[in-house]
This record gives structure tokens, C-alpha cells and sequence, in this order.
């Protein structure tokens, strides 16, 4: 249970991260591009978030760092290396999943593409981001289960 817990705690902690670091690296570059193309096509998007769309818009992203951190988790013995390559070539494949079904999603709908765009680029920073915390912070959190 301990270590459950502990598990959590690190998602946690790296959807702070996301929100926190590599949300304002990646608002002057990619953030506002998306906003922007919601608004442009504000018949197909939602671009009045009410409080419960934010708070599953938040419990959306915990689900995707904790499956990100939860392949993590299953995957980083099998690989070489520093936890921080270690977590980046996983996150990178986590990123990559991503990045190919919002490709999909751009390829089926009819409205603008840039929104697509622009999100797997805001993408890309974010997982790099929460990436590197993740190599830095695991073995904080797991520093028993490591030895």
C-alpha cells in the first residue's frame, strides 16, 4: 500500500510539473496557438470551460501521467542507462503513441488542422518536461525499491 501511495504521490507531483514548468515554457510557443485555433472554430470546440470541465480536463491528464509514469514503472529495468534517458526513451514512446492518435483525430475531422498541430507540439514539451522530472524524482520516491 505504501508504495501505492507513493506511486500516486510522484504522479501527482509530475501533473504539478507539467502545469507549473513546462506550462509556461510551452504557452509563448504553442499554448496560446491552440487556444487561438479553438476560438477561430469555437463551433466545434469548447472554449468556455465551466469548473467541472476543467476538473475532467485535469482528472484526463492524471490519467495520462499515470500511465505514462505506470509504463515507466513496468518498463525502466529492462532498459540501460540513467533514469533520466531511461524515463526520456519512455516517455518519448508514451509521446509518440500521443502524438499518432491526435494525427488521427487531425486526419478525420474536417476543421482546422493547426489546432492538432500545435497540441502535439505543446505536446512534446511536456512530455520532455514531466520526462526529466520523472528520471530526477523516481528514484527519490522508489530509492528502496531501486536497491
Amino acid at each position: 500500500m505504501k508504495i501505492f501511495l507513493k506511486f500516486l504521490l510522484l504522479v501527482i507531483v509530475l501533473n504539478v510539473v507539467r502545469y507549473v514548468i513546462a506550462g509556461p515554457i510551452a504557452l509563448p510557443l504553442f499554448t496560446n496557438r491552440v487556444f487561438t485555433a479553438m476560438q477561430e472554430n469555437a463551433t466545434v470546440f469548447n472554449t468556455t470551460f465551466s469548473g467541472a470541465d476543467w476538473a475532467t480536463s485535469f482528472f484526463y491528464n492524471f490519467m495520462m501521467w499515470l500511465t505514462a509514469a505506470w509504463v515507466f514503472l513496468l518498463m525502466h529495468r529492462s532498459l540501460k542507462g540513467h533514469m533520466v534517458v531511461k524515463s526520456l526513451k519512455i516517455f518519448g514512446l508514451m509521446f509518440l503513441m500521443f502524438a499518432s492518435i491526435s494525427a488521427i483525430y487531425m486526419n478525420h475531422y474536417s476543421h482546422t488542422k493547426a489546432f492538432y498541430l500545435y497540441n502535439i507540439l505543446d505536446g512534446l514539451i511536456a512530455y520532455s518536461v514531466v520526462a526529466v522530472a520523472n528520471g530526477l524524482l523516481y528514484p527519490l520516491f522508489f530509492k528502496r525499491e531501486l536497491l
